[in-house]
């Protein structure tokens, strides 16, 4: 609320942009539990964002998100692989470290909001027995919140239009499993996406 309410005083000075996001997810589970390896997935959506004439700027995706991890457990032969697809929807403020050009490096960091659309348990043994793969979402909770941070490469390819490189942390700081064993996601994304300028050209 404070972002939106800092940005809606430089709205007069705002550029506008969108564009569709892609990439690569390097997940796992934290927890109490040390036996979670971490497992690729994809990470696919779009953004919208404005940045002031200054070095300050706002965004906001809606992700498609397949996070999880691998368990191996070689003490008792137990292994699976989880894995959690989410909505997820990161809003993050932006400090652009040159105010124009060609190469707009920016960092940036704020919180992402998870809903989780399906969770499957795929390829278990428990003590060397192995499982038909399964539906397990009941066994987690259907929202997860965490915090995001990361840097964004942003090359201008043509007038308003530009070629992003984007590489984010989002540590999970809610439970998602609806069991006495606490785990939170942790996810490693590298995704590149192409901005379109949108509106007023200022």
């Amino acid at each position: 609320m404070f972002l939106l309410a800092s940005a809606s005083t430089l709205l007069a000075q705002q550029r506008w942009s969108a564009g569709p996001r892609i990439g690569l997810n390097v997940s796992s589970l934290y927890g109490k539990d040390d036996f979670f390896k971490s497992k690729l997935g994809l990470v696919a959506g779009g953004f919208v964002s404005y940045s002031s004439i200054n070095h300050f700027g706002i965004s906001a995706d809606v992700l498609y998100s397949q996070r999880g991890a691998k368990y191996d457990n070689p003490g008792d032969r137990s292994s699976h692989i989880q894995h959690l697809n989410y909505l997820e929807i990161p809003v993050v403020a932006r400090y652009y470290l040159n105010l124009s050009g060609n190469f707009r490096p920016n960092i940036f960091v704020g919180p992402s909001l998870g809903v989780l659309l399906n969770a499957k348990r795929t390829k278990t043994i428990d003590r060397g027995t192995s499982y038909a793969d399964a539906d397990d979402k009941d066994e987690f909770e259907s929202v997860d919140l965490g915090a995001t941070a990361g840097f964004q490469a942003n090359f201008k390819v043509r007038d308003r239009q530009r070629f992003l490189i984007d590489a984010r942390y989002t540590l999970g700081v809610t439970d998602v499993k609806k069991s006495p064993q606490w785990l939170g996601n942790s996810t490693l994304s590298f995704t590149v996406g192409y901005s379109f300028g949108v509106g007023r050209n200022y």
